[in-house]
């Protein structure tokens, strides 16, 4: 059995325990928020979508927890990063992709003397 390091497994609104692929962790104005992918489909969610949740203290218990955004313009803002984030990766690995692409020689140019079949 492989084990993914980048799952989270979630408890639903019913208790269910549901499992989520960390995609990235990432921080706006002081706050750390997290991008998950459902991998599987739920009543709320599809496998393959992506929420975005808050990391917050719990007081009780002093651990890190997910908590829901409420607040539009935050959720909206957060959101914009990680697209931000994802485009500028994107970027990245295609410049790392045309980086093993040898670029043709100078020396041999077509001599425009031969003919087309």
């Amino acid at each position: 059995m492989e084990e993914n390091n980048n799952l989270v497994q979630l408890q639903d609104e019913n208790g269910n325990d549901v499992n989520f692929e960390h995609l990235m962790t990432v921080e706006h104005e002081g706050s750390y928020y997290v991008l998950l992918e459902a991998t599987e489909d739920m009543d709320d969610c599809q496998q393959g979508e992506a929420i975005i949740l808050k990391i917050i203290r719990d007081e009780e218990s002093g651990d890190d927890v997910y908590a829901t955004i409420e607040d539009e313009d935050e959720l909206n803002a957060v959101f914009e990063k990680c697209m931000a984030i994802m485009e500028e990766e994107d970027e990245m690995g295609d410049a790392m992709l045309l980086d093993g692409i040898e670029e043709p020689d100078g020396d041999e140019e077509p001599d425009g003397d031969e003919e087309e079949e």
